[in-house]
């Protein structure tokens, strides 16, 4: 995948004027002190412009990484037979080719262990060097059980009921403070109405300190039961 970012070249132009003959030459000005320009600390910098990707490369990075992706979606498999979904990421590479940072940027898989697990192995991959700046890279991942476990009941934001309701403000509040611009939150609802596991995506890398505070005010809560079988459902947080 490549991502390309311009650079600016400012071009000085500088005209010569044609003196007058009989014009006298000027006085000598004294030299006058100049004086100090004050100086702003050096502080931390951060790379404003996206350089280039070798699309390539970056896919065999990806499909370097896809083994461990399915070991974390494995051992997630475990605690919840019916987990399943789509994963899409992104990923910053610096100069060196190291993850600045990574964050899910839309899923249904509905289980942040496992969402945490798969950005560790990209955070852990060694990524092509951009050229031109910092790099971003992006993929999606599609994950289903491999037996023939009962698929959980798609439901909509308000089956899971008043408790849901009174908790949008405290939802809200996380990505405020966290300076996100929107969030969507996928989780599992067993038979007693609690939820089994809690996923959150973000729209940009801002997203991932809000995950914390959407999954603990979510998991504190007991939804509407969904009857003789778990049921899944993904809300938007804004």
């Amino acid at each position: 995948m490549q991502s390309q970012g311009g650079r600016g070249v400012v071009f000085l132009s500088l005209v010569l004027l044609p003196a007058c003959a009989a014009a006298p030459p000027p006085p000598v000005a004294e030299p006058v002190a100049a004086e100090p320009v004050a100086r702003r600390s050096a502080g931390p910098s951060f790379e404003s412009e996206i350089g280039a990707l070798n699309e390539m490369k970056v896919q065999q990075t990806f499909q370097r990484s896809s083994e461990k992706l399915s070991a974390c979606y494995s051992k997630g498999s475990q605690r919840l037979p019916y987990l399943s979904g789509d994963v899409r990421f992104v990923v910053r590479v610096a100069k060196d080719g190291s993850a600045r940072w990574a964050f899910v940027k839309d899923s249904s898989l509905g289980d942040r262990d496992t969402e945490a697990c798969m950005l560790a192995v990209l955070k852990g991959a060694v990524w092509p060097l951009p050229e031109g700046g910092e790099g971003l890279a992006e993929n999606s991942f599609t994950f289903e059980p491999g037996g023939d476990e009962r698929a959980p009941v798609a439901w909509k934001p308000e089956q899971l009921g008043s408790s849901y309701k009174n908790a949008r403000g405290a939802l809200a509040q996380c990505r405020k403070k966290a300076g996100t611009k929107g969030l969507k939150a996928t989780l599992y609802v067993e038979t007693d109405g609690k939820p089994a596991a809690i996923g959150v995506s973000s729209a940009d890398e801002r997203g991932e300190a809000a995950v914390p505070c959407v999954v603990d005010a979510l998991h504190g809560l007991k939804f509407n039961s969904p009857g003789s079988y778990a049921s899944k459902v993904s809300v938007t947080i804004e």
